[in-house]
């Protein structure tokens, strides 16, 4: 199986980063049989994953992007550009035009990346070799295995866990060090020669019910929710959609903090869960999307699940769909900040009432209301806000979002500011707000 599936990406992988192809390691002034990593560099550019450049070298020292790499692993796991189509993703610093945008989006579509932090991929910094590493832990499906081991760093339950499954064999870098050429080489050789993604691509074939494709609507189904919501008066607020940001595990999972060993989706679950308590008590009725914190929905993509999360509040005829997130910024962020798809309307009006009572509640930093392109934001035809409750990498933050008495206030502010609300009064030419919103949508 192993040396079948290697043999096939002879086919369908284009040489790495367009550079010469047709030589071999042994043809490499600069690598010699007696570098560590000959064997690798020899057999992936025998089958043509990467290459050398126009003066016969390897060049085994230089650094690469995190572009780069994201394209090595994408081309390396079957990426093919007339096919592949385009997944939403939140970095505002990988415009639409950029070369490397199809790569980026396949590896965040894959579970393999997540950023830098809110809304950045950085795609032209040096991948190091904890990320390059970190990327492969997760093709190889030990994401969440990583994710549950403890230490000091980030990147110490992928170290790890890749060093118990051989991924780190013949690496000469430090994890915090820039990837060379010769290690990027090492870490995808060890990657398809290792037991556990061999393994995992055979479990991947067998039909598996939790990762089922999402159903899709119907046209008629879908003319019936649009004429719905085309008669609703959003003021009115009857039914709520809770969505618990993220999935228990899969493609979708969210960020983590190994200081307090808690991941993003328990505490959007906990947070959620409470709200949904305050919120019935008040005599609203309450769908989740994720029911229990073990949940997940629609495993097969983060562009799935997030899909489904959307299908979900049509098909519930909710009248607002408000999503529970938590940040993270590199350790220098802070605070609560709230999304909307634009000002103006009740979407915004609702993110602006959160934003008030959650830090007035908890003393979270307001960072205020915001706009972005997020999916749910974008694709739901009811007011829609997105909260990122805090940052899980800052101290003070997480004092809050780890703390039951914390999640409780966030909770139950975010309740008040659904029935400050509904008891407004409706937004003068609502209508033409709602159809301006549908045409950017």
């Amino acid at each position: 199986m192993k040396r079948a599936l290697v043999l096939m990406l002879t086919f369908l992988i284009v040489i790495f980063l367009g550079l010469t192809s047709g030589v071999f390691a042994a043809d490499f002034p600069d690598v010699s049989e007696k570098h560590l990593n000959f064997d690798a560099i020899s057999y992936l550019t025998e089958i043509g994953v990467i290459a050398g450049y126009e003066d016969f070298t390897f060049r085994p020292e230089r650094e690469i992007t995190r572009t780069e790499f994201c394209a090595l692993m994408a081309r390396t796991l079957g990426y093919d550009k007339e096919t592949y189509v385009l997944a939403d993703i939140p970095f505002y610093d990988v415009p639409e035009e950029y070369w490397g945008r199809g790569y980026i989006s396949f590896c965040f579509e894959k579970g393999l990346i997540n950023g830098m932090e809110e809304g950045v991929f950085a795609p032209a910094d040096k991948v190091t070799v904890a990320q390059a590493v970190k990327m492969t832990v997760c093709a190889v499906g030990k994401g969440e295995e990583a994710l549950s081991t403890n230490g000091e760093k980030w990147y110490s339950g992928y170290m790890t866990v890749a060093s118990e499954n051989g991924l780190l064999d013949k690496m000469s870098q430090k994890a915090d060090e820039n990837a060379a050429r010769s290690n990027v080489a090492q870490i995808v050789y060890n990657m398809l020669m290792s037991d556990v993604f061999n393994e995992q691509e055979d479990e991947e074939t067998t039909e598996n019910p939790e990762n089922s494709e999402r159903e899709e609507l119907s046209d008629e189904e879908l003319s019936e929710i649009e004429m719905v919501f085309s008669q609703k008066d959003f003021s009115d607020v009857k039914v709520i959609l809770v969505d618990a940001g993220h999935n228990y595990q899969g493609k979708d999972i969210g960020a983590e903090n190994l200081d307090y060993g808690v991941r993003e989706e328990e505490i959007t679950w906990q947070i959620a869960d409470k709200l949904r308590e305050n919120l019935e008590d008040m005599g609203y009725i309450v769908v989740m999307t994720r029911e229990k914190m073990t949940d997940s929905i629609a495993n097969t993509s983060v562009t799935d699940s997030l899909q489904a999360r959307v299908d979900l509040a049509h098909t519930s005829f909710a009248d607002l769909f408000i999503s529970i997130h938590c940040n993270i910024g590199n350790g220098i962020g802070k605070g609560i900040e709230s999304y909307c798809f634009q000002l103006g309307g009740y979407s915004a009006r609702l993110a602006a009432l959160v934003q008030e009572k959650v830090s007035e509640s908890t003393g979270l930093y307001d960072r205020g209301v915001k706009t972005a392109n997020f999916f749910v934001n974008k694709n739901t035809l009811m007011p829609s806000v997105l909260i990122e409750t805090g940052f899980m990498d800052n101290e003070h933050d997480m004092e809050i979002l780890a703390s039951r008495d914390g999640q409780e206030r966030i909770a139950t502010a975010i309740a008040r500011a659904v029935r400050e609300y509904d008891t407004m009064e409706p937004i003068e030419n609502a209508a033409i707000e709602e159809e301006n919103y549908d045409e950017e949508a």
